[in-house]
Formats: structure tokens, sequence, C-alpha cells
């Protein structure tokens, strides 16, 4: 909280507009129009591969390398997700930011081998509708998705151009 408001505030000093790209997180614009009102649940489930979680506190308790079904390695609030998993857990941090908050949106974190690549899962209930959605993102990566640069190419694209689709 205390980074995003000294950025924010570092910002709106400097007469300058702190952009956050989607990256690997669809559906963001609606999902932030719909927590203008209220937001009953949100959750968002991370599946990578094992070795997608290497380097990271999941090697304290897993053996990454043997893992042959998937295991929880992370389950609370964004906030907690973000900072234990800061390379891992960013689309939590994006998508708290974007609707309801670090300690309201709950994550759930998975080591899976089965999983081709980075899969993330939504749910949100609230009084705008609900919206479940399910991504089998392609890897750049061990922990980054293909589309994560081409959301920055879009969102500089945006800035460039009269007209701006998705914000």
């Amino acid at each position: 909280d205390q980074l995003l408001e000294d950025l924010t505030s570092t910002a709106r000093s400097s007469k300058s507009r702190l952009l956050l790209p989607a990256g690997a997180m669809p559906g963001l614009d609606w999902m932030s129009s719909a927590a203008l009102d209220e937001v009953e649940e949100i959750t968002l489930e991370q599946r990578k591969r094992p070795e997608g979680w290497r380097g990271t506190p999941a090697e304290k308790h897993l053996d990454l390398t043997t893992l042959t079904e998937e295991a929880t390695v992370f389950q609370g609030p964004a906030r907690e997700a973000a900072s234990e998993f800061p390379k891992n857990a960013n689309i939590a941090a994006a998508l708290a930011l974007g609707t309801v908050g670090l300690d309201k949106l709950q994550v759930r974190l998975v080591a899976d081998p089965t999983v081709p690549g980075p899969t993330n899962r939504v749910t949100l209930k609230g009084r705008c509708g609900e919206l479940s959605l399910e991504v089998r993102g392609k890897p750049l990566s061990q922990r980054t998705s293909r589309i994560v640069p081409f959301s920055v190419l879009k969102a500089l694209k945006n800035l460039s151009s009269p007209l701006s689709i998705g914000l």
C-alpha cells in the first residue's frame, strides 16, 4: 500500500501517470469496472509447472523435482502472495489493486506438473454480474506468459494512438 501510494503521489506531483498493464490478467478492465460497485467474492488460482516455483519459498516445503501431482504452494490474501512470491504472483497484485485490494483478494498458488504452461483461474461475483475465466497461457519462460510483452506493447500503443481499446 505504501509503495503504491508513494508511486501515485510521485506521478501526481510530477503531473505524470502511473500505468499498470494487464499483463497476463485478461478481463481486468471488466473486473476493475465491476469493483466500482459491490463485489461479494473474487478469487484467483495460479498454476505453474514445478520448475516455475524454483527459487521461491515453495522449495521449503515441497520437493519440486519429484512432484507428480498438484500441490498447493500458497493460499491466502494477495498481499501475502505478492510479498512471498513477487516473481510469480504479480498478476495477483495487479488484480487486487484493480479490484478489491490486496487484503480481500484470495489467492491460491499451485505447483502442477500436468499443466503445459501458466494457468490462471479467476472468479468474481458482484452486483454487476459474475465472471469466471480460465487462461491457459503459453510460457515465455518458467515464470512469465508469452502474452506479457504484448500487453506492454498494447499499453504503449494506447498511449500513442488516438484510439484506446480496453482501458
